[in-house]
This record gives structure tokens, C-alpha cells and sequence, in this order.
């Protein structure tokens, strides 16, 4: 069976709640993101990847599940898409934030690159 990775959880007021999972296959075609990178702030439902990140890197990315490579990258794009939605911003911040969201996805694409390497080195 291959490795599942906890992608949302569900807690419960009087119980434990519950933990959704899934399998490689599943990330890349829900495009979810594991839930070890989800922001702190956030309440725990499934987060996909925005639209900015390139099926083929979803792709790329589902097998590498919850590698530590991946943490600061997916962190430093979900806050960049964030500000991409702010809309306090003046058209040349905004032009700024969605410059920023695609940097985000480079560096995303070249961790994704870096983890690669680790994941077959560790087989």
C-alpha cells in the first residue's frame, strides 16, 4: 500500500474527530496540499494548490507527500498568493504580490527538484 499523507483533520468537540489522507495519486489530482504545510491559522479543511502552481508541478510534487524540502517554499507561495487577494493594495502593489506568487512557484519548482533527489536516494 503506498504511503498516505494526513491532508486535512477534523476536530470534534466531544470526541477525536477525524484525519482525511491520501495517496500520491490523490494530491496531484485534487491538487491537495499536505496538511504539515497548511498555515497555522488555518482551520484544518483541505487546501489545494492555487491556480498559479502548474498542474505538471502538482504533479511533481505529490510523490515528495510531506518532505521537509517543500515546507518553506509551499509557505513562502500560500502568503505571496495571499496578498495577491488583498485588495487594500494599489494596482502597483498588486503587480508587485503577483510578481512575488510567480518567484514563489519558481523556487517551489526548484525545491521540488531538490526533493527528487532525496526521495530516490532514500529507497
Amino acid at each position: 500500500m503506498p504511503p498516505l499523507v494526513v491532508v486535512a483533520v477534523h476536530h470534534a468537540g466531544s470526541g477525536g474527530g477525524w484525519t482525511h489522507r491520501a495517496c500520491a495519486g490523490c494530491l496531484a489530482r485534487e491538487r491537495l496540499i499536505p496538511f504539515s504545510f497548511h498555515p497555522l491559522r488555518h482551520d484544518g479543511a483541505r487546501l489545494t494548490y492555487p491556480e498559479i502552481v502548474p498542474g505538471e508541478l502538482v504533479a511533481t510534487l505529490a510523490p515528495l507527500g510531506e518532505s521537509p524540502v517543500l515546507a518553506a517554499p509551499v509557505g513562502r507561495l500560500l502568503a505571496a498568493v495571499a496578498r495577491t487577494k488583498d485588495r487594500t493594495l494599489d494596482a502597483d502593489q498588486r503587480h508587485a504580490a503577483h510578481d512575488e506568487a510567480r518567484a514563489a512557484v519558481a523556487r517551489l519548482r526548484e525545491a521540488a527538484r531538490r526533493g527528487r533527489g532525496t526521495v530516490r536516494e532514500a529507497r
